[in-house]
């Protein structure tokens, strides 16, 4: 089993300049593929199976450098998000306005991420892929992605509701004898446990859902299947990226917050305001890239 090189001795010779391709790579589960599933057979080098988390941040930023679409895309409706969210647009009718952010949250969370995805997946297996060929995934597999999108809220809303019912109403009946006893506090935190617990279980284990969908081109249902069985295999690393992104996402809020407590020499609130929520919005998409090299790794190792 051989090593490729990877995105430093490319670059010698520019990934602009590389034989591109219109179709995507396919990435299945090794129990899925009928022929070989070997590194080699699937092109994919070692060093890509043996990165770690923070590699593949890095390896992530590599990559929005030697592909400037995935930046250009993101920043064109990051923009667009950012202006509705101002008085820019304040003579268009409410119902256009409404219509305009559906539209770029539609794009930003699930075009953009499956275009990420299948450029990541390209780079992973060595097969450049046209802007325009990223461009026909996306698009092809956004209704699956949708729905892959929409089972995982349903699941992730429905299930925890309907194992901590009976608990909430024991609670409630309990509650409702001896409220001076138990506390409504007390019952309130033990509901609020008992539905966060399997949230958050179901959020964790549905998470690469998305990239098995758009690089693995399995069906919504299938695709929930892959992420379950992938993230069983991987605890404690599912478990630094959920609280690197957490923390992430967290220390890029606070900012906003800050000239409420200092004085007048500190920018507008708006204005922090706007730039961090578009540095999130671009980290979210760096993330992007390294889910989709956790799932090609998890899913051919």
């Amino acid at each position: 089993m051989t090593d490729r090189p990877e995105f430093p001795s490319r670059q010698a010779n520019s990934v602009e300049n590389a034989p591109t391709s219109s179709a995507a790579p396919t990435i299945k589960a090794r129990d899925d593929l009928e022929g070989c599933g070997c590194l080699d057979c699937r092109n994919v080098g070692t060093v890509s199976v043996n990165r770690t988390v923070l590699d593949m941040l890095v390896w992530s930023v590599r990559l929005f450098r030697s592909h400037r679409s995935i930046v250009v895309f993101a920043g064109v409706v990051i923009l667009g998000k950012r202006l509705l969210g101002t008085g820019l647009v304040t003579a268009l009718p409410t119902p256009v306005v409404g219509t305009m952010e559906a539209v770029t949250g539609f794009v930003f969370v699930v075009l953009i991420r499956a275009y990420v995805g299948t450029i990541a997946a390209s780079e992973l297996t060595d097969t450049p892929v046209t802007v325009c060929g990223g461009l026909r995934r996306s698009v092809a597999r956004a209704p699956a992605l949708v729905g892959v999108v929409a089972l995982v809220v349903l699941a992730a809303m429905l299930i925890p509701f309907v194992l901590s019912l009976p608990v909430v109403l024991l609670a409630g009946g309990l509650a409702a004898m001896s409220l001076e006893t138990v506390g409504f506090p007390v019952i309130a935190a033990v509901g609020g446990v008992v539905f966060a617990v399997p949230f958050l279980l179901l959020v964790f284990k549905l998470w690469f859902a998305p990239e098995a969908c758009v690089i693995g081109q399995y069906g919504p249902l299938e695709s929930l299947r892959v992420s379950w069985r992938i993230t069983g295999n991987y605890h404690s690393r599912f478990v630094l990226i959920v609280l690197i992104a957490v923390g992430s996402a967290i220390s890029l809020s606070l900012p906003a917050s800050l000239p409420e407590l200092t004085t007048g020499l500190s920018p507008a609130p708006p204005v922090l305001d706007a730039i961090s929520s578009s540095v999130g919005d671009f980290v979210s998409v760096l993330w992007a890239s390294a889910y989709a090299h956790i799932y090609v790794q998890s899913v051919v190792s």
